[in-house]
């Protein structure tokens, strides 16, 4: 097991990753936020796109950038819990986010934008030293809709 420093270190690390991944995400910052996975990562966003877990940078990119390219979006994080290895965590972190689709973007039919919570749940890996997301699995509490607003 590591020392308590090195441990503390990896710690702040996989949290910083994640932030990391919020601000990317809303920025839209791809090549940033593709670095932050390992090339063979799995993403499991089923709950959302009802289409089974992904796998690939190249995969994993295309599904990210159709839900979010036509919006704005702020994620946010906290409260994680980390299983900390020497090499290898497991990671539940609380989120929430709003989506706001341009108009006539929205993939939900008579929808304009999302508010949501629940936790994604992630395996990271060391890498030649740095913490990445080897698997994610985004999990729903609640999902509001907004509908287009009546003109």
């Amino acid at each position: 097991m590591r020392d308590d420093l090195a441990r503390l270190v990896d710690l702040e690390a996989i949290r910083m990753v994640k932030a990391r991944y919020c601000r990317l995400l809303d920025t839209k910052e791809w090549d940033g936020f593709i670095a932050l996975f390992t090339s063979d990562a799995v993403m499991d966003v089923q709950e959302d796109t009802g289409n089974p877990p992904i796998t690939g940078h190249a995969a994993i990119l295309e599904q990210v950038r159709f839900a979010v390219m036509d919006a704005r979006s702020a994620h946010q994080v906290h409260s994680s819990e980390i299983d900390l290895g020497d090499d290898e965590a497991h990671v539940v972190t609380a989120m929430q986010d709003q989506v706001v689709w341009a108009p006539g973007k929205c993939p939900i039919p008579g929808g304009a934008s999302i508010t949501g919570f629940g936790h994604y749940h992630e395996r990271y890996v060391r890498v030649e030293g740095e913490w990445k997301i080897a698997a994610l699995k985004l999990t729903r509490l609640y999902v509001e809709v907004h509908p287009v607003p009546v003109a």
